[in-house]
C-alpha cells in the first residue's frame, strides 16, 4: 500500500465528510448540514444544473466551452446563495458553515453523478450493467444519510412528501 500526498489527502477528507454526518445526525446535532428540503434541493441543483446547461447548449449545437463557462457562472452563484443560507443557519459559525459545505456539497455531486449513471451508464454493455449496480448500490446506502442530515423535514418547493401527495402508498409520508 502505498501512502502518497494524495491518499492522505483523501483519508483526511473522508474524516471531515464523517466527522459532518456525524454531527449533522440526531436529535443532538450540533451541526446543521441541510436545514430543509429547499436548501437540500438547492444543494442538489448546483451540480445538477452544471451538468444540465452543458448538456442543453451541446444538444443545441453551442460551443461546450461557452456552455461550461454559463454553467460554471449559474452554479457559482447558486454556491454563494447555498453559504449565505448555511453561514445563516450555523448561527454564523465559519467553523460550522465550513464543515457543513465540506459535508453537503460533496455529498449531493456524489448523488447526481450516481444519479446520472443509473439513468446513462457509462461504458460497454456488461459494464453499463456493472456501472448501473454500483451506482444503485451507492445511492441506496447514500440516500437515507442525506434524509438524516435535514432538520426540519418540509420545503415548498423540492419536498418529497408533496410528491406522494394524494397517492396510496400506506404510511410512507409520515416517515419522510
Amino acid at each position: 500500500m502505498e501512502l502518497n500526498i494524495y491518499n492522505i489527502i483523501l483519508i483526511c477528507y473522508f474524516a471531515i465528510l464523517i466527522t459532518g454526518i456525524i454531527k449533522g445526525i440526531g436529535e443532538n446535532r450540533t451541526l446543521i448540514v441541510y436545514r430543509n428540503y429547499d436548501d437540500l434541493g438547492l444543494t442538489f441543483l448546483i451540480p445538477a444544473s452544471f451538468i444540465l446547461i452543458i448538456n442543453i447548449f451541446i444538444a443545441m449545437g453551442g460551443n461546450a466551452t461557452i456552455g461550461v463557462s454559463i454553467g460554471a457562472i449559474v452554479s457559482i452563484g447558486l454556491l454563494i446563495k447555498l453559504i449565505s443560507i448555511t453561514f445563516s443557519d450555523n448561527k454564523k459559525s465559519i467553523s460550522k458553515t465550513i464543515l457543513a459545505l465540506l459535508t453537503k456539497v460533496p455529498l449531493s455531486i456524489i448523488w447526481i453523478m450516481n444519479l446520472i449513471q443509473v439513468l446513462n451508464p457509462s461504458g460497454t454493455g456488461s459494464e453499463r450493467s456493472k456501472n448501473r449496480g454500483d451506482a444503485l448500490i451507492i445511492l441506496t446506502f447514500l440516500t437515507p444519510i442525506i434524509g438524516l442530515l435535514v432538520v426540519d423535514k418540509s420545503g415548498s418547493y423540492f419536498n418529497p412528501k408533496s410528491w406522494i401527495s394524494g397517492r396510496r402508498v400506506g404510511k410512507i409520508r409520515d416517515h419522510i
